[in-house]
């Protein structure tokens, strides 16, 4: 003891188990957190928990599930409502039973904080605990529980109580579980019918839309460019939307950021998004929002000058040798990359252009040169070596063999290095504040 404090330390995880179970709801210190978990943990194990479908029952708008637990010493009955939504609802005026019954719940691995509400019809406050279908199928809760109310739910359908098709829904996600976390939106992450990958998270709330948009901006990212948010007004649905230039950027911090805290915290994000892309786009939205995230892991990495590389062009090996790179803005707000280099024993001196056209997409230009030792055919190959250097790929040839053009594609497989990346990042994001988003389709 000391002073006011009692200071506990529990040895061994069965131990550590037995504390959480029995650790009193009122006033539950977060540090105990941990433990709770570890009961988790370890009740899976040795069958610390017990779950029974007690009764599935017909009501006036679906139906209702009455779900017996025994977690530890603890003994609870809840009642689950099968309606819009899978709901688990509990009222009481004794606020130490309401709290009570949400550890039970928090001991299964169910976020549901008690609330105080006003009963009139009572004359007196009562407390409430409610969670629904994503917080009861959350793969943080025990799988006994999930089971159980799947059970409940294909019951249900079964007797013509529950919508089948809604039903197969609920079941299907309580059994295979999904990944929420609490600090971070409920994106939906699909391939739209453009074939561009989309991530969005809609709500009503305001105060909710503004915090997810500050922890953005906090890590670095920029309104308009990474993300844009539209609030919510008279009821309509707001929106927060993630660009793929700002999944590119959470995955450079992630790997790049100088602050330990901005590499975590970044990582967190994209973590969310993976799990979001996987249960809400399938394989395809999951596969290409990796893409973006290997791009932006990549950015600046590298290092142009001094790269020596042997490349395949139109069945032709070339050796390429970069002694010098360059990248700026220019007054007219067009990006030049300068490279000096050596291909095939040939030195090379070229510029690359990248400017936007009228409908604001990238592109980018080189020319071709007919006084090059061997003539414009010879310069043709050489410069689509070095562009596969620069770029990944060797470029159009286009106006009659003059020039070879680019996309912002390639432009971004460029910002992967050093002497590129910083000039590549401010033409693109100018180019984002300057009309539409630009996904590089």
């Amino acid at each position: 003891m000391v002073g006011r404090y009692c200071h506990i330390e529990v040895l061994g995880m069965e131990n550590a188990a037995a504390l959480a179970a029995v650790m009193p709801a009122v006033g539950l210190n977060p540090k105990a957190e941990k433990a709770v978990d570890m009961f988790r943990e370890w009740a899976e194990e040795v069958g610390a928990v017990e779950v029974k479908l007690e009764a599935v029952e017909k009501t006036d708008r679906g139906a209702k599930a009455v779900v017996a637990v025994r977690a530890g010493p603890w003994e609870a009955k809840y009642y689950v409502y099968l309606r819009k939504e899978v709901e688990l609802q509990f009222t009481s005026t004794d606020a130490e039973r309401v709290y009570q019954m949400a550890h039970v719940l928090k001991l299964l691995g169910v976020k549901a904080e008690p609330k105080a509400a006003e009963r009139r019809s009572l004359g007196r406050h009562v407390w409430q605990i409610y969670a629904t279908t994503d917080a009861l199928a959350s793969k943080a809760v025990l799988p006994l529980f999930r089971e159980a109310l799947a059970r409940a739910v294909e019951e249900a359908a079964e007797k013509g109580w529950v919508e089948a098709e809604k039903a197969k829904r609920w079941a299907e996600k309580l059994k295979a579980g999904v990944t929420t976390a609490e600090d971070k939106p409920k994106f939906r992450i699909q391939i739209n019918n453009r074939g561009a990958l989309g991530i969005i998270y809609m709500t009503t709330n305001a105060e909710k839309l503004g915090q997810y948009a500050e922890e953005l901006r906090s890590l670095g990212l920029e309104k308009d460019i990474h993300f844009t948010t539209k609030p919510p007004e008279g009821g309509k649905l707001g929106a927060l939307h993630i660009t793929v230039e700002g999944v590119k950027k959470l995955a450079e911090l992630s790997h790049h950021a100088e602050s330990e805290e901005i590499r975590q915290k970044a990582s967190e994000w994209l973590n969310h998004l993976l799990a979001r892309a996987e249960e809400s786009g399938g394989r395809e939205a999951e596969e290409k929002l990796k893409a973006f995230i290997d791009e932006g892991a990549a950015r600046g990495v590298l290092t142009l000058t001094g790269l020596r590389r042997e490349v395949e062009v139109d069945g032709e090996r070339h050796v390429v040798e970069i002694r010098r790179a360059e990248a700026r803005i220019d007054e007219d707000g067009r990006l030049r990359i300068r490279v000096e280099a050596v291909v095939d024993g040939v030195e090379m001196e070229r510029e690359y252009t990248f400017f936007r056209d009228k409908g604001n997409r990238t592109s980018g230009r080189v020319s071709t040169w007919t006084h090059a030792p061997g003539g414009r055919e010879a310069d043709i190959k050489r410069l689509k070596a070095l562009s596969t250097v620069i770029f990944g790929e060797a470029g159009a040839l286009t106006d009659g063999g003059r020039l070879l053009k680019y996309t912002r594609r390639h432009l971004e497989y460029a910002a992967r290095f050093k002497e590129v990346k910083e000039a590549a990042e401010r033409f693109l994001n100018a180019g984002v504040r300057g009309g539409a988003i630009d996904e590089g389709l």
